[in-house]
């Protein structure tokens, strides 16, 4: 059996915002990251929501927002000062006393590291 593949020859039809999968005898277009949908058809996540699986957006946990076409729910930000988002249990706490929410690592840090 020789395979056609159908990705060679525009994209098998996939949308510029998907990659085209070859697999023998057929083909999946899948969406890239930031983005949702079948493959064909491909759209950023709106604000306060995450891709999931390249299939779906989220909404981030409550009391936290993320920019539009946010990749995962890494990139939901507590709205309150000095929180943090518990990935675990979906829930913003806040920092313990004597330590700072870092955005840049995205953890409390003790106040003395700033």
């Amino acid at each position: 059996m020789i395979d056609i593949d159908e990705c060679s020859n525009n994209d098998g039809g996939c949308h510029s915002d998907a990659n085209c999968i070859n697999s023998i005898g057929s083909y999946e277009c899948q969406c890239k990251p930031r983005y949702f949908g079948n493959g064909i058809e491909c759209l950023p996540c709106p604000e306060n929501e995450y891709s999931f699986n390249h299939t779906t957006c989220l909404s981030c946990p409550e009391n936290s927002k993320s920019p539009p076409a946010s990749l995962s729910i890494n990139d939901c930000t507590c709205n309150f000062f000095n929180h943090y988002l518990d990935p675990e249990n979906l829930i913003c706490l806040p920092c313990e006393y004597g330590f700072l929410f870092d955005y840049n690592s995205n953890t409390c840090q003790s106040n003395f590291n700033f």
